[in-house]
C-alpha cells in the first residue's frame, strides 16, 4: 500500500466519525469567556503576562522557557488556523509569513473579531469536527490552545486536521501530568478559569497521534511549569505504509 493510500483510509475513517457536536456542552466559564472576546483577550493576559511573567518568572524566579525559536517554517505555506479565537495567534509560532491563511471559529462573535483583526485573512465561522475543504487543501493546519475545549476525543479532532493537510499538523496544548499534586491543582486551576473539556497528558495526546497513522515528527516543552506542548505532527512516511501493508 502506498503512503496516499494509507491517509486515503485514515480520511475515510474521518468521515465516518466526525459529528456536528461542536456545540454540545459549553460550560459557564466557556459561554462566558466564548461570546466575549475582549473578556478573553483579558484573561489571556492576566495568565501569560501576571501570572507568568511576573509572578512565576519574576516573583519566583522560574525560567520562563519560551517557546523553542526552531519551529516550523510556514513561509509561502497555505495555512489552516483553526478554533482562531479572535485572531491573536500568539500561544504557537507566528503564522504570519504563510502565504495565505484560512481562519475559522464555532463562536460567531470570535469570527467576527479575527475578520476584523486581519481583513487579509480568510475567516469563517464553522465546526473543527466537519471542515468545508478537501483532501490537503492546505499545506499545514495549526491548533493553538484550543483542543482542551472540544467535547469529543482528540482523536477525531486529529483525523478531521490530517485530512485537510497535505504536510503536517501544528499544535500547541496546555498538558497535565498523569498524577500527582500538580494535575490536581492545574485541574483546578483550569476548571476555575478556562472551562474545557478534557485536559490531556503527554502520554494521551501522542497515543492519539499514533492512533490515526500519523507520527509527532518533533515535540517541545515550554512555559514556566513545563505545561505547555508544542508538537509538530507528520503523516506517515510512503515506506512505513509500504510495511504496515
Amino acid at each position: 500500500m502506498s503512503g496516499r493510500c494509507g491517509r486515503r483510509d485514515h480520511r475515510e475513517r474521518a468521515r465516518a466519525s466526525v459529528s456536528d457536536s461542536g456545540n454540545a456542552g459549553r460550560n459557564l466559564a466557556e459561554r462566558v469567556l466564548f461570546d466575549r472576546p475582549l473578556l478573553y483577550r483579558i484573561k489571556r493576559f492576566v495568565i501569560e503576562r501576571v501570572i507568568w511573567d511576573f509572578v512565576l518568572s519574576g516573583i519566583f524566579r522560574m525560567d520562563p522557557r519560551p517557546i523553542p525559536e526552531r519551529v516550523p517554517d510556514l513561509g509561502g505555506k497555505r495555512v489552516l488556523l483553526a478554533a482562531s479565537g479572535p485572531g491573536d495567534a500568539t500561544t504557537g509560532p507566528a503564522i504570519d509569513a504563510a502565504a495565505e491563511i484560512t481562519a475559522f471559529d464555532l463562536s460567531p462573535h470570535f469570527a467576527r473579531a479575527c475578520a476584523a483583526n486581519h481583513p487579509d485573512w480568510r475567516v469563517y465561522c464553522g465546526n473543527l469536527l466537519s471542515l468545508p475543504h478537501a483532501d490537503d487543501a492546505f499545506d499545514v493546519a495549526v491548533l493553538y490552545s484550543s483542543l482542551h475545549h472540544v467535547p469529543v476525543a482528540a482523536e477525531r479532532v486529529l483525523l478531521e486536521l490530517s485530512r485537510v493537510s497535505a504536510e503536517r499538523v501544528v499544535i500547541v496544548e496546555g498538558v497535565v501530568p498523569e498524577r500527582g499534586f500538580l494535575r490536581t491543582a492545574l485541574l483546578v486551576w483550569y476548571r476555575l478559569v478556562d472551562g474545557g473539556h478534557h485536559y490531556y497528558s503527554q502520554r494521551e495526546l501522542h497515543a492519539a497521534a499514533e492512533s490515526i497513522g500519523w507520527r509527532v515528527a518533533r515535540e517541545d516543552l515550554h512555559g514556566p511549569i513545563r505545561h505547555m506542548w508544542f508538537a509538530t505532527l507528520s503523516p506517515p512516511s510512503p515506506l512505513s505504509s509500504s510495511k504496515q501493508a
